[in-house]
């Protein structure tokens, strides 16, 4: 069987506590935005579906787990961890099928990419390796240190020196063979590419992302701590017709929006928002008046702008609307809004805010013309 026909699979072990974190909860779990690390790590595994599973050791008493959005996702399986990172991993190569490929990531490296995973995968076919990893080169001085007394003792070439990072790609065998010799030698290494090399195997690397950073210490989340607010309008007349797109939902009634695409008010307010703040332009240069977009779904314009965001690095994390019109009446259907923004954006409820107002009769709206929307997103990293 050649390597490009095996099955991958991907362990993220999970059973550690994180003490250097200092906190009460392991700190795979702590939040960053609207998600904890270990969910944005795994939507990125996900998101990269070249898995036949996504294996993940957890510890025995570990009941954080089961809030996480992952939880029941048939792709995933839980199994118990080790008392070390080592036992952890070797566990769970026991659910990997025959001759496969697995990939073992860090839980608490939330800002790799599905991108940069299906790179490493590639690469490590075309290459052929005993195990391929991502590193990057070292920019700081480095410095060796008596441990006892915390003296200097010698500097070191930092050119000699790269930093390893995770996902890192092998043969389900070469890295069980290798773990249970480290093993049997009550020595435990650092990562799965020490004990290959330990065990006589050649590490072949391909430059990393330095946003790829293992969460350690709170300040690392502090760090990553990045969001920008953008804010998007849009407002349509009315003309005679039979309901007004609002949401990605037809609401009911005697006239619709006089509009060259479907004329959804908040899902035009909301694309503006997310464009505008990225410095992408805004609904109308990127949706012409052209044929092509001539009666576009609101649905689609959004689909079309978030893969722009998405390749800035950003994902929508929150955002709020306000609909101004005097008619129709939108509360009958707010919570269907809201669910349909929910499938749209891929966000959870509470994360969308929607609210309708009046002009007091003042303006073209006042006067029962047209309407408009107001949205403020969050987009982060």
């Amino acid at each position: 069987m050649t390597i490009q026909n095996k099955n991958i699979y991907a362990i993220i072990p999970s059973a550690g506590q994180g003490t250097r974190m200092a906190s009460s909860k392991a700190k795979q779990y702590l939040p960053i935005g609207d998600k904890s690390i270990i969910e944005k790590t795994v939507s990125h595994f996900l998101d990269a579906n070249i898995f036949e599973r996504i294996i993940i050791p957890i510890a025995k008493d570990d009941n954080d787990i089961k809030e996480m959005g992952f939880y029941n996702n048939p792709k995933i399986k839980l199994i118990q961890g080790g008392n070390t990172r080592s036992h952890s991993v070797l566990n769970a190569l026991q659910d990997v099928e025959g001759e496969s490929i697995v990939m073992i990531h860090d839980a608490v490296r939330p800002y790799i990419s599905a991108e940069e995973i299906i790179i490493l995968k590639d690469r490590f076919i075309e290459l052929q390796s005993e195990i391929l990893i991502y590193g990057i080169p070292v920019y700081e001085s480095l410095k060796m240190i008596d441990k006892q007394s915390l003296k200097f003792s010698k500097s070191v070439d930092r050119n000699n020196y790269y930093l390893a990072q995770t996902p890192q790609i092998c043969r389900a065998e070469t890295l069980k063979l290798a773990l249970e010799a480290c093993i049997s030698d009550e020595y435990f290494p650092s990562d799965e590419s020490e004990a290959i090399e330990r065990s006589g195997g050649e590490i072949e690397f391909i430059p990393g992302n330095r946003n790829n950073i293992k969460i350690t210490v709170q300040e690392d989340l502090r760090l990553h701590e990045t969001s920008i607010i953008g804010n998007g309008f849009d407002s349509h007349r009315f003309k005679n017709g039979d309901g007004l797109m609002i949401g990605g939902i037809k609401v009911p009634f005697e006239k619709s929006f006089h509009a060259h695409s479907d004329g959804d008010i908040v899902i035009h307010a909301l694309i503006d928002s997310m464009l505008s703040s990225l410095g992408l332009g805004d609904i109308g240069t990127n949706f012409p008046e052209t044929p092509e977009w001539k009666d576009c779904p609101g649905n689609k314009m959004f689909n079309l702008s978030y893969d722009k965001v998405k390749s800035k690095g950003y994902k929508l994390a929150q955002f709020d609307v306000i609909v101004i019109a005097e008619e129709p009446k939108l509360s009958t259907f707010r919570e269907e809004i809201i669910q349909n923004l929910c499938k749209i954006t891929g966000l959870q409820k509470k994360m969308i805010g929607l609210k309708a107002k009046t002009s007091e009769k003042m303006g073209f709206i006042g006067k029962g013309e047209g309407a408009a929307a107001l949205v403020i997103s969050r987009l982060e990293k």
